[in-house]
């Protein structure tokens, strides 16, 4: 839990309109370096927030709720919205590029200014999610993701010219295929990206660049935060 989740915006647009959303009551699950901050912050307003401690987002103890309110605009593609859409839950965010996958979702409820935002959390409230349809439910499985990876990044393309040469390699028996060499664009990419990660991975160069000491690696509460693996299995030391 951290502030640049939009959990200041969330408790601004809670406070402002508190007459209006009276009765509404919000349930906060999650963990960070911003968790007792949020709290604190939102205890003060007497908000009717309830704070938990963070938990994984199949747990059964979250499928009771309908609506998931999600104001963050700091993701690239968030995917706590992705699966609570696919629980077949109402999803109110922000009108945000970040959430423009969401837009063609029945269930996914957008506001762009704080009345938007109280009419909309009135409207999941008041009405049920629509069932999503086998398309829809499709189009959020990693399947799905794969594909659209392949297609934006044209690796199919790739392949497909890949297995087209090979397929004329076999056909021209005779004409034999000199290797062509590397582009000097790809050997001064690949150089500075090793460069990059020799810097990088130094604690002193790091430390002269104005890098924070022992912000290198990530600690064990940020792997909680991120669902990542912890530190001693990330960089395991072998030997001890």
């Amino acid at each position: 839990m951290v502030w640049a989740k939009g959990y200041k915006e969330l408790i601004d647009l809670l406070h402002k309109h508190k007459n209006d959303l009276e009765g509404f009551k919000l349930d906060v699950y999650g963990n960070g370096e911003d968790s007792q901050a949020v709290e604190a912050a939102a205890r003060k307003l007497d908000l009717g927030i309830n704070f938990y401690k963070g938990k994984d987002h199949a747990d059964d103890s979250l499928h009771g709720y309908k609506v998931f309110i999600n104001p963050s605009v700091s993701d690239v593609l968030c995917t706590a919205t992705a699966e609570a859409l696919a629980m077949g839950k109402f999803v109110i965010c922000p009108d945000h590029p970040s959430n423009e996958f969401f837009k063609s979702f029945p269930n996914c409820l957008m506001y762009k200014t704080p009345e938007e935002f109280v009419a909309r959390v009135k409207e999941a409230m008041s009405s049920e999610p629509q069932p999503l349809t086998p398309e829809k439910r499709y189009s959020l499985s990693w399947e799905a993701a794969t594909e659209r990876f392949m297609e934006y990044s044209e690796l199919d393309k790739v392949l497909k010219d890949r297995n087209g040469q090979c397929g004329e390699g076999v056909k021209r028996k005779g004409v034999r295929k000199l290797p062509l060499l590397p582009k000097f664009s790809d050997i001064l990419d690949g150089g500075l990206a090793f460069a990059h990660y020799c810097a990088t991975g130094n604690e002193i160069l790091r430390m002269a660049t104005g890098a924070t000491p022992g912000t290198r690696d990530y600690d064990k509460q940020q792997c909680m935060d991120l669902n990542l693996l912890p530190p001693q299995i990330q960089h395991p030391v072998y030997g001890l």
